[in-house]
């Protein structure tokens, strides 16, 4: 029988929004990006704890959160930490 090592539980794997395939929900874990953009995206409705849905994947996104619909660039998308 192999024995196999786990990762430590303080070492955390998000997944960011960019990285979310069509059609797929998740929540929203955290923003890791600069205070300006962070507090843009907070105000439009990406605040922890949210849930969201990609509609569109590509250069840019079509994020669905409740019932708003709102357009991101792929690199600001990018810090948008979801929760595993």
């Amino acid at each position: 029988m192999e024995l196999r090592k786990t990762p430590p539980l303080s070492v955390a794997h998000h997944v960011d929004l960019s990285q979310l395939p069509i059609n797929s929900e998740a929540i929203i874990a955290s923003i890791a990006a600069p205070p300006r953009l962070a507090s843009r995206l907070r105000e439009l409705g990406f605040l922890p704890g949210e849930s969201l849905r990609v509609l569109r994947n590509g250069s840019a996104l079509i994020v669905q959160i409740g019932e708003t619909r709102l357009a991101l660039r792929r690199r600001d998308a990018a810090s948008i930490r979801l929760a595993s």
